[in-house]
């Protein structure tokens, strides 16, 4: 099978978990953010083990490309100021907004708008932010490369903590 189809039939298969776990209602969004509703947390934490495995064991038998960017501390900063007010305001992260689109909710749809303006900004704003953003470049920077380990070595144990804290913390603490 074409791995570009693959990836559409997983990428639709999150999408629909996404929905089914409740990520795309803003109301659930928001009582995430206000840690009152540990749903969409847990199902974001068991995305990520799930996906942190899968990505790193695909790449150690060379079918995914890891292209890790340069680390630009200030663009980090930054770009998570503006990702952290983006969805405290619209209620949806990138993912969970997509989700909610194709359920046909408006604001998702303007929220999608919103994000394209912004990287057209973004765009036009970078040439001049260059120089200031490379200041704090400091290269691909991974904890699999500090350690010297393949990275599936650091993913498995990442990805087991997550699932702890998805079946156990979360658990005993929320529910």
């Amino acid at each position: 099978m074409n791995l570009l189809i693959l990836g559409l039939i997983l990428g639709m298969a999150f999408g629909a978990i996404l929905q089914l776990g409740g990520a795309s209602s803003y109301h659930k969004i928001v009582g995430t953010l206000l840690l009152k509703d540990m749903a969409v947390i847990k199902l974001i934490l068991m995305g990520i083990a799930i996906a942190t495995v899968g990505i790193y064991a695909l790449d150690l038998v060379d079918m995914a490309n890891m292209s890790i960017k340069p680390t630009y501390v200030v663009g980090i900063a930054v770009a998570g100021l503006i990702f952290g007010v983006g969805f405290a305001v619209a209620g949806y992260c990138p993912g969970t907004c997509i989700v909610a689109a194709a359920e046909g909710k408006t604001d998702a749809v303007v929220t999608i708008a919103g994000g394209l303006a912004g990287t057209l900004i973004y765009s036009l704003v970078y040439p001049a932010m260059k120089g200031l953003i490379g200041i704090t470049n400091y290269g691909e920077v991974t904890i699999p490369s500090a350690l010297g380990v393949t990275g599936l070595w650091v993913a498995i144990p990442f990805s087991a903590v997550l699932l702890l804290l998805v079946f156990k913390v979360l658990k005993d603490r929320y529910e």
